[in-house]
């Protein structure tokens, strides 16, 4: 089954699609979201200029104006990675105009003009472990690295924590399985995995906030553990910690993607890629992209047992994928926005993050963390 799988992602990324899975916005014009017609610019954003069909976000980043409703999905229990809209996203935990002006719901608090979770009672520090999971070809994530560094700490540095991935055909799809002992609740970590034999991209998982009302305890040891369900306080209803794990993109996968965007990397470019999900955790579609310093492209997924570049759409399909590609290396920001059920642009809030030569970002959206 799994070389089966390899065959087919090889198979389906060499093909440019032209046509959309899912429903959604198609290419109209203006900014990053793969057209190649621009409005008149209309507004002054950073060091980039917006087109009249764009919003200026976090003062910096131009993204396109959705035209569709945002709208959840969820995988098919009978399908792997192939998505259906169930109903109207829900958009509650962001706010559509900067705080403190738009008032926070009661159990969010304000953070640099965005609505986010604070820090929650639970353990201070917990045993985080989990699976590693793979995008793509390449798929066996044992016998990887995987590196975890805490706030302030360079990720292109000395990390806090490195462990080897170990075997796990039982529990772990891509039979990678990790375990760090010691790591903070409540606070923005970045793990980073890599093989020193060169099979995979470098990735670095940025915006991993392990929240200590969703850790468990046994016996003694509060666990943060990727393969649980849990009741997740903020809605009451239960969710899959499955966002949270180890993600892993093998190098040949990544060249086949390249080559479907027509980008050839410089030697100092990297990504930024990642998920948009809900306040409920699910996958949404429709949600526009945009970075600044801006990339070469910024493109969607199709709605596939392996996912591929579709230059087709320039908003994420019902799995909820974006990837923006060819940016230089060094700081970045990226910015998302969508349109709620009453018609409301909403903004993500903003990440800034670092790109590295030859790598990707992981940067992936539901609740914006309001925590240092």
């Amino acid at each position: 089954m799994k070389q089966l799988k390899s065959i087919l992602v090889v198979s389906f990324a060499m093909m440019l699609s032209f046509c959309s899975s899912g429903g959604g916005d198609q290419p109209q014009d203006g900014g990053q979201d793969g057209q190649n017609t621009i409005d008149q610019a209309s507004q002054k954003c950073g060091s980039q200029y917006c087109a009249a069909s764009e919003s200026c976000l976090a003062g910096e980043v131009c993204v396109g104006d959705p035209t569709s409703t945002a709208r959840a999905c969820e995988e098919d229990p009978n399908k792997e990675n192939i998505y259906n809209e169930v109903e109207d996203g829900d958009l509650s935990c962001h706010n559509s105009l900067p705080c403190p002006d738009e008032q926070c719901p009661q159990q969010l608090s304000c953070k640099d003009g965005t609505c986010g979770v604070p820090a929650p009672g639970g353990p201070d520090r917990v045993i985080f472990r989990g699976c590693v999971d793979a995008f793509g070809i390449g798929d066996i994530t044992s016998g990887m690295k995987l590196a975890l560094y805490l706030p302030g700490q360079d990720p292109s540095g000395t990390p806090s924590q490195v462990v080897d991935t170990i075997e796990d055909r039982s529990s772990c799809e891509y039979w990678g399985y990790f375990e760090f002992t010691d790591v903070p609740t409540n606070t923005p970590l970045v793990l980073k995995s890599y093989d020193e034999q060169g099979d995979f991209v470098p990735v670095y998982k940025y915006n991993l906030v392990l929240w200590s009302d969703l850790a468990q305890q046994e016996g003694n040891d509060w666990v943060f553990d990727t393969r649980a369900t849990v009741t997740d306080p903020r809605t009451g209803q239960q969710i899959s910690l499955n966002p949270w794990r180890g993600y892993a993109i093998s190098q040949s996968t990544y060249n086949v993607i390249l080559m479907a965007v027509g980008v050839t990397l410089g030697d100092n470019q990297g990504a930024i890629a990642g998920t948009i999900r809900d306040c409920r955790y699910r996958e949404l579609a429709n949600i526009k992209c945009g970075t600044a310093p801006q990339a070469e492209v910024v493109t969607y997924f199709s709605n596939a047992e392996n996912p591929r570049p579709e230059l087709s759409r320039n908003s994420t399909n019902v799995n909820g994928i974006y990837a923006a590609i060819g940016i230089d290396a060094g700081n970045a920001t990226l910015a998302c926005q969508g349109l709620d059920a009453e018609g409301n642009k909403v903004p993500f809030g903003a990440y800034r993050v670092k790109v590295f030569p030859k790598s990707i970002s992981i940067v992936s959206f539901d609740w914006y963390p309001a925590v240092q």
